[in-house]
């Protein structure tokens, strides 16, 4: 069942992405239209609380899984691409649960104009610090959504390798690595320490992760085996992006050490 739940979300992240986005919009709207007394609209939040929990139990199992030896081939870009990993999408859905979980706590708090009681600076600044968070916590989920949906990883290219994460790009060309910058991790690592021989070639947009790139979509292991094959045979970076070269990259990794 979990399973099977992993594989759908690995090939329709968008598709459950949405789905979740609109659900916890669709439930905020529907408590904005119900009466001020109405019993549902008091279980709203607790809803969206529990929908926010079993995401983040689905992004908990996600990380306990092995990552796959595997890339995606995208013909298109070139690239050999991590593939689509369900716990940035789990990670996503919970955020937006839970932050739609503050937008509608906050819409049944009382106020100030409603109760006299809650006409004091102590409740306007709890109030205001309330408010500042759910902000905070809207503009997180936001940020975690459009990184899921646009499938954050690791890209070897021909000309070198990109690592997306939600806060940044790091462009890394294959001259800017030596045959020794990459090592040798375990299996379960969720990234790995570069080496740099010129600095100066790497490429920064945003925030990235300084001179790490994530793995927490593929094994690390067979990562920094892919990238090393290339960086000591660049004859065949020109070919990355098709299918032929993506088998005999595998034929080569698996023949030299199972991962």
């Amino acid at each position: 069942m979990r399973s099977a739940i992993f594989a759908g979300t690995a090939r329709h992240p968008r598709l459950v992405l949405g789905g979740a986005v609109g659900v916890a919009a669709g439930l905020v709207g529907v408590q904005l239209l119900l009466a001020p007394d109405s019993d549902i609209r008091h279980a709203i939040p607790m809803l969206l609380s529990l929908l926010g929990l079993a995401s983040a139990v689905l992004t908990l199992a996600a990380w306990l899984r092995a990552r796959p030896a595997a890339f995606a081939v995208d013909p298109r870009t070139p690239a050999f691409r991590t593939l689509p990993w369900p716990g940035h999408v789990y990670n996503a859905t919970s955020a937006a649960f839970m932050s739609a979980t503050q937008v509608a706590f906050q819409l049944i708090l009382p106020g100030a104009d409603q109760d006299p009681a809650f006409d004091n600076p102590a409740w306007h600044l709890r109030e205001s610090i309330l408010i500042a968070m759910c902000v905070l916590l809207v503009a997180l989920s936001i940020m975690l959504i459009l990184a899921a949906w646009r499938n954050v990883g690791v890209q070897l290219r021909p000309d070198g390798l990109v690592d997306r994460n939600p806060l940044g790009t790091l462009t890394v060309p294959w001259g800017a690595l030596a045959t020794h910058s990459v090592p040798q991790p375990r299996s379960a690592t969720t990234s790995l320490l570069l080496t740099y021989a010129r600095p100066d070639l790497v490429r920064r947009r945003g925030i990235p992760f300084g001179r790490r790139i994530r793995t927490d979509a593929v094994n690390a292991l067979f990562l920094a085996d892919a990238i090393h094959h290339y960086l000591v045979n660049p004859q065949h970076r020109q070919a990355i992006g098709t299918q032929a070269e993506y088998e005999d990259l595998l034929s080569t990794l698996f023949r030299r050490r199972p991962v």
